[in-house]
Formats: structure tokens, C-alpha cells, sequence
């Protein structure tokens, strides 16, 4: 293998849910992610993409271990938090930290899923 090319392509965030159709339909219309693939009758995996570098998987859940709800399971790192805080208001997506410039350098919120899972979204602090 060349010095110079780079072992990692990309990565997946694979999440555990219960009800695969409602997590897929809220990806889909309330974050605004296209499916781009579904597997199995009935749906047991879902590849979900917004642009062109995130892609948020959804699994059928194996365990009943519940996800966190103290802590961000994703961070989507975006150009312009403000925009997407707007077409998140107009599509009454559950806000869960309003949004706000961060003493980490950041300014951004999170967002709650159907099962759980604790999404932030954000950009940098110029």
C-alpha cells in the first residue's frame, strides 16, 4: 500500500432502535435525511444520508438497553448552525438544549429522536 493513501474511507453511526419505521420517517421528515438503502422484509436496517458526509444508520434493536439520556450519542457538525436550528423550528423537531454559543467554542443544540438517542448539532465559534 502507497505511503501516502489513507487507511480510512468513512464511518457509519449505527443506532439501536425499536420501532425502525417511525426512527426512519423522522430522519427522513423531520431532519430532513434521504433513505438510501433499506434491508430486509420487514426493515431490520436503514442507511439514512444528508449531504454528501452524514450518514446515520438505524438498526432493529437486539437488547432493551436504552440510549443515554445525559449524554450525545452524535455530533453533526454543520456550516450553518442557525439555518438548521430555523428548519428544525419549522418542522417542530423536539429541541432539547436550546441553541446557543458554547464556553467550548461551539454554538449549537440537541435534538431528541423517537427512541432516545441525543443528537447535536453545531458549528465553530470564529
Amino acid at each position: 500500500m502507497s505511503e501516502n493513501k489513507e487507511l480510512f474511507s468513512h464511518f457509519a453511526s449505527v443506532l439501536p432502535v425499536t420501532d425502525i419505521i417511525k426512527c426512519r420517517d423522522y430522519y427522513r421528515d423531520k431532519l430532513g435525511f434521504k433513505v438510501n438503502f433499506e434491508w430486509n422484509e420487514p426493515i431490520e436496517y436503514v442507511v439514512l444520508k444528508r449531504g454528501d458526509n452524514v450518514s446515520i444508520h438505524l438498526t432493529k434493536r437486539g437488547d432493551q438497553l436504552k440510549p443515554s439520556r445525559a449524554h450525545n450519542c452524535i455530533y453533526v457538525f454543520v456550516h450553518d448552525v442557525d439555518a438548521v436550528y430555523q428548519e428544525f423550528q419549522e418542522k417542530n423537531v423536539m429541541v432539547t438544549n436550546p441553541i446557543a454559543d458554547r464556553d467550548y467554542g461551539m454554538r449549537d443544540f440537541d435534538v431528541v429522536d423517537p427512541e432516545g438517542h441525543i443528537l447535536a448539532f453545531g458549528m465553530g465559534i470564529s
